[in-house]
């Protein structure tokens, strides 16, 4: 195929349908060859599926159909490293309030605290749109209020945060630019973790089940959202692996040992949770600053999930087995967080830019997070609700970064490279002096930025999300099941068993673009009689060998389920 063709998708309409766009010249998914033909007819039979299947299901498809909005809330406060209105850095000891947008659904008559929450961290680069000369970076971006309003709307409660500011991303060296970011890191961390203990502690007054909160980050809020998630530990920060001992540096009394950018005793502990006041100079904060005051100390910081788009984690070793299940979105083109790893670089104009740290992206993330089982809750997700499920490895491999499909991984390709976060927009008549909704710069990073645009690829990401959040969150959602082995609808998937009766073999055929996986033999009383792993094939000959004659249940394993046929062996 010559021209770009794109599936689109809106589970936010009139009647809570779906509806199926076809367009040149729309922005999700790429097909450009005839292999992806087959694709794109499987995704027509599940989209038809989706528009009768999840008809009002709530988590899935709007329940509300308006919201109730608590705007600047304070979650906490504490000290931010930021001068009050002067854009260069320094240090103060200014306390600078804490504060988050609450979207919650009209009219929802729950009386009990049950409700999933999503803390939404919008995007910034850790500096203040003065300093930026950015149009977004705050809770009331576009795309947190749209993203937070859909949430709402859905019967989710959603909450757009701030957190402190303040690195030095032009600072002469490249370690104090490393320290710098990380300290600015760890004390977002510590902000969101407060914002979590903060709805915990009130989780009555929200009705919140504090079992069930997710953080979903943007740009430099998915840095933060992947950080809370798998930077429970403060020893990870010492010990990274690519590359090792990125977050240390030389002992300035003492230059054969190490220190890290971050000590505890002067930044405060990695939960936020106890009063720190700088005791020793040397880390450019003066001695006697307040660096970290508590906030809610009583409630777990614990999530349950995390949605990291458009940012990327400090070091893919902090990913473990503590770690919680994990979304990724990524534009792989990014040159503001990496898709597999590299060294961030700051833009200082005229072409130039300025090293930092070299960080790990969404593919190796996602990944590493399926290999360890971290993201095995996805795997409940039925064929029918899952459209993009066995998309990421063809779309990464179009950018050179590997074939592996990765269930928690959505990397978004669109009209241009050059888009970094496709789903953010602002108004190009804007001329504040601190948002510059018209630059260039800005708009070089979003080529035909509108709103149409973004809604097009936030109407994608929900539905790649929302069956995630079900899955992860164990919600009530149809077309998500407590076991693995999901028994599919007979008119969902064709599956051809020849001859039945059978004498000596049996030929199992399905659809090609829906090969089997596997295939079980079992008789009436429940006993294994055969089992036939790793058959990737749409046609599978089965011999008889020594099963005695009589009737059995055929379980045959396709990739959204497994389908039942009843098979008789005669001699």
């Amino acid at each position: 195929m010559n021209n770009e063709i794109i599936i689109h998708s809106s589970l936010f309409i009139v009647h809570y349908s779906l509806l199926l766009f076809i367009n040149s010249n729309a922005l999700n998914l790429i097909f450009n060859q005839i292999y992806f033909m087959k694709k794109l007819f499987l995704l027509l039979l599940t989209f038809v599926a989706l528009s009768i299947n999840m008809q009002a299901q709530k988590y899935l498809t709007p329940q509300f159909a308006g919201i109730d909005v608590k705007a600047n809330v304070p979650y906490g406060s504490n000290f931010t490293v930021l001068t009050l209105s002067v854009p260069s850095i320094a240090h103060t000891t200014r306390f600078e309030p804490l504060i988050c947008d609450i979207y919650q659904p009209s009219g929802d008559t729950t009386s009990s605290a049950t409700r999933p929450l999503v803390i939404y961290v919008t995007a910034g680069n850790f500096l203040p749109r003065n300093v930026r000369g950015e149009p977004w970076g705050d809770k009331s971006d576009s795309s947190a209020t749209e993203i937070c309003t859909r949430l709402a709307k859905l019967g989710y409660v959603a909450a757009s945060a701030t957190y402190r500011s303040g690195w030095n991303p032009i600072a002469s060296t490249q370690t104090e630019r490393n320290a710098t970011l990380l300290q600015a890191t760890y004390r977002g961390i510590q902000d969101i973790r407060s914002c979590v203990r903060f709805f915990k502690a009130n989780a009555g007054f929200y009705k919140i089940d504090t079992n069930k909160i997710v953080i979903w980050g943007e740009g430099t809020g998915g840095y933060l959202s992947l950080a809370v998630n798998c930077l429970n530990d403060y020893n990870k920060v010492v010990s990274t692996v690519q590359p090792a001992g990125k977050f240390l540096t030389k002992n300035p009394t003492d230059t054969t040992k190490l220190i890290p950018f971050v000590v505890q005793a002067v930044h405060g502990d990695i939960e936020g949770k106890v009063l720190t006041i700088v005791p020793v100079a040397g880390f450019g904060i003066p001695v006697g600053d307040t660096t970290c005051v508590p906030n809610t100390v009583g409630p777990s910081s614990k999530i349950a999930m995390s949605i990291n788009m458009g940012g990327a984690l400090g070091d893919i070793s902090w990913l473990d087995n503590t770690s919680v299940p994990t979304i990724c979105i990524q534009a792989p083109h990014d040159v503001y967080a990496p898709y597999t790893s590299f060294v961030l670089q700051v833009p200082i104009g005229g072409g130039k830019s300025l090293p930092v740290v070299e960080v790990q992206g969404s593919y190796l993330i996602s990944n590493r997070a399926d290999s360890i089982g971290v993201n095995a809750p996805f795997s409940k997700i039925t064929a029918a609700y899952d459209p993009y499920k066995g998309f990421s490895g063809t779309r990464s491999a179009l950018v050179g970064a590997g074939s592996k499909n990765s269930s928690g991984l959505f990397p978004i390709l669109g009209q241009s490279t050059l888009d970094s976060s496709p789903w953010r927009w602002w108004s190009l008549t804007d001329t504040l002096a601190n948002h510059k909704g018209n630059d260039s710069t800005n708009l070089a990073g979003s080529p035909g930025m509108s709103r149409a645009k973004a809604v097009k690829y936030i109407d994608s990401i929900m539905i790649f999300v929302t069956p995630r959040l079900c899955a992860g969150l164990n919600l009530p959602c149809k077309g998500v099941v407590t076991s693995t082995e999901d028994l599919l609808q007979a008119s969902a998937t064709k599956l051809m068993v020849s001859p039945n009766p059978a004498i000596s073999a049996i030929t199992f055929e399905s659809e090609v673009f829906n090969p089997m996986h596997a295939i079980e033999i079992y008789d009436l009383s429940g006993r294994q009689m055969v089992q036939i792993n790793n058959i990737n094939s749409a046609v599978y000959n089965l011999q008889r060998n020594a099963i005695p004659s009589g009737m059995y249940i055929a379980k045959v394993k396709f990739e959204g389920g497994i389908l039942t046929k009843k098979v008789l062996f005669q001699d």
